[in-house]
């Protein structure tokens, strides 16, 4: 029966034997444990891969949302996880590919939640089929991943949850550094992937994917939708399309514009040769600046911790990177391990 039987939609079905969430965060010197919320809808924005959608493309003999449940499943630091998208194909993929039994073994169980028509929507209904049935606390934390990450590992979730759970903020975004994903890059023993990436005064990075998030505490949550709309830096376009839309709603948070260009210009001095005015602009960018205004905007306490492996943030939606995954997938997922385990 559902966790919080009232609480779920009628489509949504648990897959184990739910017992009491606690909000382990509470305890000082406990393991912090999430809920997770896994996005695997292919509505609104979602780009499809070789005409389909991303979520169900097969690697390595399985959809790649299931190479995501794997490891949520595998990470000591999730208690729950919640499936949003189709729940007709998430079932039997779920079904046919062995999670049911995983989910059982670790104890964790699998919600499908039926999909709405944005990314917003998915989140939000996932969130509230997480809370408590009474007493509901505003610090209620969730994790929020993608189902186009097959490359991510559990050791790197774990890293990320036990960093968030750490920082004093109500949404926590991951960020990999350049050196991470040189990891994946082409070279001599095989093809590779080149992600775009943000350009500071600390360094170059690229968001890993993995959201610590309390979305009660999100004065502002709204706005993730448009991010995510226009979250293709490389295009022009959706560059100049998200800084209006700041301008027409934040008049009040107006500064936060001068960073956000001077960052996509360094971006793409950088991916255009420019190494040295790329430098000399991102110079004139920190991290804490950009972290303060996306806080501001989200009006919310907003920061970043940085995951080092890099699995995560590579996330595939184009057809030349589900073709280097299909080859590289289980070399990089060793390497990964290894790399973890000499930490």
């Amino acid at each position: 029966m559902p966790a919080r039987g009232s609480r779920h939609h009628p489509a949504e079905r648990p897959y184990t034997t739910d017992g009491a969430v606690d909000d382990l965060s509470r305890w000082k010197g406990a393991r912090l444990r999430l809920q997770a919320v896994l996005v695997a809808g292919d509505r609104g924005h979602s780009r499809a891969i070789r005409g389909q959608s991303k979520t169900f493309v097969q690697l390595a003999g399985k959809p790649m949302v299931v190479h995501v449940i794997e490891a949520l499943l595998h990470t000591p630091e999730v208690s729950e996880v919640y499936v949003v998208g189709d729940p007709i194909r998430l079932e039997k993929a779920i079904t046919e590919h062995g999670c049911l039994l995983l989910a059982a073994a670790r104890a964790c169980p699998i919600h499908i939640v039926p999909q709405l028509s944005s990314l917003y929507e998915n989140v939000w209904h996932s969130f509230l089929r997480t809370l408590p049935t009474a007493g509901v606390p505003d610090d209620h934390a969730i994790l929020v991943v993608p189902a186009d990450i097959p490359l991510v590992i559990p050791e790197e979730i774990s890293d990320f949850i036990r960093k968030a759970g750490a920082a004093e903020a109500d949404y926590v975004l991951g960020l990999s550094p350049d050196s991470a994903l040189a990891l994946y890059a082409p070279g001599e023993d095989g093809p590779g992937i080149r992600m775009a990436l943000f350009n500071l005064a600390e360094g170059r990075f690229r968001p890993n994917n993995l959201h610590f998030v309390r979305p009660l505490r999100l004065g502002n949550r709204h706005y993730i939708q448009d991010v995510y709309e226009n979250r293709y830096q490389k295009e022009f376009g959706n560059m100049l399309r998200l800084a209006w839309q700041m301008l027409v709603r934040e008049f009040r948070n107006l500064w936060v514009i001068f960073p956000y260009l001077l960052m996509h210009l360094a971006s793409a001095l950088d991916r255009r040769g420019h190494g040295r005015a790329s430098a000399w602009v991102r110079s004139r960018v920190s991290l804490q600046t950009v972290e303060r205004g996306i806080g501001a905007l989200l009006r919310t306490r907003f920061c970043t911790v940085t995951t080092y492996l890099g699995g995560a943030a590579l996330d595939i939606d184009k057809d030349d990177d589900l073709l280097v995954v299909e080859k590289m997938l289980a070399r990089w997922k060793e390497m990964q391990v290894r790399i973890a385990r000499a930490a």
